[in-house]
C-alpha cells in the first residue's frame, strides 16, 4: 500500500512538468512557399528532380516559352532561400481557386500564365516576370 502514494505523487509531478514545458515552448509555425526553377533542357529537369530525391514537393512542368521550355516548381520553407529579383518566372500561391482564377485572368497574356493545383492543396499561378523577347533571325527572307 505504500507504493500507491508514491505513484500518485510521481504522476502529479510528471503532469506538472509536461504542462510547464508546453507553456515554455517558443514554437513558431512553419510556412511554405513555392519557387520556380527555370530549365532550358530536359537534362536540367531530370537533374533537379533526381536531386530532390523523390520529394513530393517538386513538380516539373512544360512552358510555352522558347528560351526556358521547362520550369520545376519547388516548395520551400519561407526564409530558407532567396529568389533572384531577375528570375524569369514567378509563382503566386492562393488558398482559393476563385481568387487564383481571378489573378490568372488579370495577368497579361504576354506573361504566359499557367494555373495549377499543387500537391499541398494550394492553387498556383506561374507566370513570366517580363514578356519574352522575340528571337531575331540571323538571315532575312
Amino acid at each position: 500500500m505504500r507504493t500507491t502514494p508514491a505513484v500518485l505523487a510521481l504522476c502529479v509531478t510528471l503532469i506538472t512538468i509536461t504542462a510547464r514545458a508546453q507553456q515554455m515552448c517558443p514554437c513558431v509555425p512553419i510556412s511554405y512557399d513555392w519557387i520556380a526553377v527555370p530549365c532550358d533542357s530536359w537534362n536540367c529537369v531530370t537533374s533537379t528532380v533526381v536531386l530532390a530525391n523523390s520529394d513530393r514537393s517538386v513538380v516539373p512542368m512544360p512552358t510555352a516559352s522558347s528560351d526556358y521550355t521547362w520550369v520545376v516548381l519547388r516548395r520551400i520553407v519561407v526564409g530558407s532561400a532567396i529568389v533572384s529579383p531577375d528570375a524569369p518566372f514567378k509563382v503566386d500561391g492562393f488558398d482559393s481557386l476563385a481568387v487564383a482564377s481571378a489573378h490568372f485572368y488579370a495577368t497579361d497574356h504576354e506573361l504566359q500564365p499557367m494555373l495549377l493545383t499543387a500537391p499541398d492543396g494550394k492553387v498556383l499561378v506561374v507566370a513570366r516576370t517580363a514578356p519574352e523577347v522575340p528571337r531575331r533571325r540571323a538571315v532575312g527572307r
